[in-house]
C-alpha cells in the first residue's frame, strides 16, 4: 500500500482521518548547490527523508508523505548564481500556515514538517506557534541534519564539516540521486575556514566569502557516509515521531 498522501482517494483520506493518520511533510528549496550538485539538492534530500521515514513508520503508526516542498526562502548571496528560487519569508511561512491548516481543517491534527534547509528553521517553528494559537493543536518540527548530528560528526572526514553543498549535502545526494552529481566538479576552494566559535552567533555566509557558491568541501563526499546519516536520522526521527503521535497533552 503507498503512504503518498497524493496517491490516496478522498474516501481512503476519509478513513485515514479517522485513524488520526500522522501527516509528514519535507520541506526542501530550490538554490544553486556549486558547480557539481543539482539546484533541488535540498528538495531531493527532504524527499529521501520523507520516504524513508514513510517506510519506517508503516507498522507502528498510521503515516502518510506528502511530496516535498521545492520553493522557500533563501539569502541574496546564492542568487549570484542561475537556480536559486527565492520566496519572500512571509509568503513563505503563509503558504506553510495554508497547507497546514487546510490538513487540520480536513481533520488531521498530528503533523510533521521535515526541515532540510538551514534558513527555514526560524520559519517554521514560528508557523508551528501560530497553528498552535488557531487550532490549540501542536505540530512537529525536526532537521535530521541534526538527528544524525552525532554520527555525521564522528565519520566526516571534513573537520570542519559542511555548511552548504560540502561533504553531507554531497553525500546524501549520492544516496538518492547519484546521476545528479558532477564528481568532476568538486573543488576544495570553499572549505569552511571561518571562526568556528561564531558560527551559530553569527550566520556562516557573513564569515567566509564563497568563491563557486559552496560552504564547505565535497571531496570527501561517498555513499557511506550518507548511508550512515539516513540510518542514524531515521532511527532518531521514528522514535520522536511514535512517541509524538501517541504522546497526550496532561
Amino acid at each position: 500500500m503507498s503512504f503518498y498522501f497524493g496517491e490516496k482517494t478522498w474516501p481512503e483520506l476519509e478513513e485515514a482521518i479517522k485513524k488520526d493518520t500522522l501527516i509528514i511533510i519535507p520541506v526542501g528549496t530550490t538554490e544553486e548547490h556549486g558547480r557539481h550538485l543539482p539546484v533541488e539538492t535540498d528538495a531531493i534530500i527532504a524527499k529521501l527523508f520523507g520516504d524513508e521515514y514513510g517506510k519506517a513508520l508503516e507498522g507502528k503508526i498510521p503515516v502518510l508523505v506528502t511530496q516535498p516542498i521545492y520553493f522557500g526562502y533563501s539569502m541574496n548571496i546564492v542568487a549570484k548564481w542561475p537556480g536559486t528560487v527565492k520566496i519572500r519569508t512571509r509568503v513563505f511561512m503563509d503558504y506553510i500556515y495554508d497547507i497546514i491548516d487546510a490538513f487540520m481543517n480536513m481533520g488531521f491534527s498530528k503533523i510533521t514538517l521535515l526541515d532540510c534547509h538551514g534558513n527555514h528553521d526560524g520559519l517554521l517553528r514560528t508557523v508551528m506557534r501560530e497553528i498552535a494559537d488557531k487550532h490549540g493543536k501542536f505540530i512537529c518540527t525536526l532537521s535530521p541534519s541534526k538527528l544524525c548530528e552525532k554520527v555525521y560528526d564522528r565519520i566526516k572526514k571534513d573537520p570542519a564539516g559542511d555548511v552548504h553543498g560540502g561533504e553531507y549535502e554531497t553525500s546524501m545526494v549520492l544516496v538518492a540521486r547519484p546521476d545528479l552529481v558532477h564528481k568532476s566538479e568538486y573543488t576544495d576552494v570553499d572549505a569552511v575556514r571561518c571562526n568556528n566559535d561564531l558560527r551559530g552567533p553569527v550566520s556562516t555566509w557573513g564569515l567566509q566569502v564563497t568563491k563557486t557558491g559552496l560552504y564547505g568541501d565535497p571531496t570527501s563526499a561517498s555513499v557511506e557516509v550518507g548511508r550512515q546519516c539516513l540510518k542514524a536520522a531515521v532511527e532518531e526521527g521514528v522514535k520522536l515521531l511514535v512517541d509524538f503521535y501517541n504522546y497526550k497533552a496532561e
